[in-house]
Order: structure tokens, then sequence, then C-alpha cells
């Protein structure tokens, strides 16, 4: 399946919103991995110093049979439902390296 790579950036302030919305949030993201349809998903700090104060939004690569898909996907979730998610670009995306683990 093609892979996508999705940025989203958050609103302002969104620490205490995201709290709440998590466990939705990671629930949708367990069943993805769970079908081995996460390549990587994470939230970007602010600030890498320090415990989170706040999050710039999420870079996620995912691996989806279409674009459709994906937006399907993309609509229902959490973060952007409850707006978090100031705004959301996908890119198609052709993964050419991963990190080794040996």
């Amino acid at each position: 399946m093609p892979l996508f790579a999705v940025y989203a950036t958050d609103v302002a302030n969104s620490i205490e919103k995201r709290a709440i919305v998590r466990p939705r949030h990671v629930a949708r993201l367990e069943a993805l991995h769970a079908k081995g349809q996460i390549i990587l998903a994470g939230p970007c700090p602010t600030d890498h110093n320090t415990p989170p104060t706040g999050f710039t939004g999420s870079i996620l690569v995912l691996d989806f049979p279409d674009r459709a898909t994906l937006d399907a996907w993309l609509a229902e979730e959490p973060y952007v439902l409850e707006g978090i998610y100031e705004s959301v670009v996908v890119k198609p995306f052709i993964q050419t390296f991963i990190k080794s683990t040996v």
C-alpha cells in the first residue's frame, strides 16, 4: 500500500485538551498499528529539554490503500473532531531509509 506523510499542526495552547482526548486518539492509532499501517507516529513537543509543556503538532507516516481511505480515517480522528489540530497536511511519501536496529 502507498505511504502518506501527515503533518498536523496544533492550535495554540492545546496541551490540556490533548490530555483529555488522548485516550481516544491513541486507541485509533493502536488499531492501525495492530494492522501494520503505522510506519511512525508521534507528537512534536515545543521543547526537547523540558517535560512536555506543549506541542506544536504531530507527524505520522501511515500506510493506506489510497488517499481517499486515509482522508476518511482522518475525518474521524479525535484530534481533528475536537479542534486540537488547526491544520492537517498530507503528502505522498516514499520511505528510502530506516534506522538500523543492529
